[in-house]
């Protein structure tokens, strides 16, 4: 992939994400400042519906793939879940076992995560796509 295609990717990976990361905190102050439901049932549900959006989005628009969707949504749900618990497990282990800063688990998670995700969606999640969205130059759904 070139230079140019894979800064074109990523700013597509950051731009999902981003969304996806604004959904997530927006729902989750509205469930438990509107409606009243305990962080501990929003922010999964907050998370599930970001999710929802993550996939689409980075499936259409990152990685162009217009390949049959069960695989890769399996995949994906797959990969959200251990995401998901790798957010829970970072800041217990930067906080609770080595001490750290609160601001620093919520780094190493904003930063970790998203590398990881990266890598694992453009190589075993969304691969199927067409050598020409490989290279990407894919139209964007």
């Amino acid at each position: 992939m070139t230079t140019p295609s894979l800064t074109m990717r990523l700013a597509r990976m950051i731009l999902v994400g981003g969304i996806a990361t604004l959904l997530y905190a927006g729902s989750s102050l509205a469930m438990t400042t509107l409606a009243g439901l305990p962080l501990t049932l929003a922010s999964p549900l907050s998370y599930g519906l970001a999710s929802i959006w993550s996939y689409a989005g980075h499936r259409w628009l990152t990685f162009g793939d217009r390949q049959p969707a069960p695989r890769s949504a399996l995949r994906f749900s797959a990969l959200t879940m251990a995401g998901y618990g790798a957010a829970a497990a970072i800041p217990a282990l930067v906080t609770d076992t080595f001490g750290g800063p609160p601001w620093l688990s919520i780094l190493v998670v904003c930063i970790a995560i998203p590398a990881a995700n990266y890598m694992i969606l453009s190589r075993h999640i969304f691969s199927g796509s067409s050598p020409a969205t490989q290279a990407g130059m894919g139209q964007p759904g």
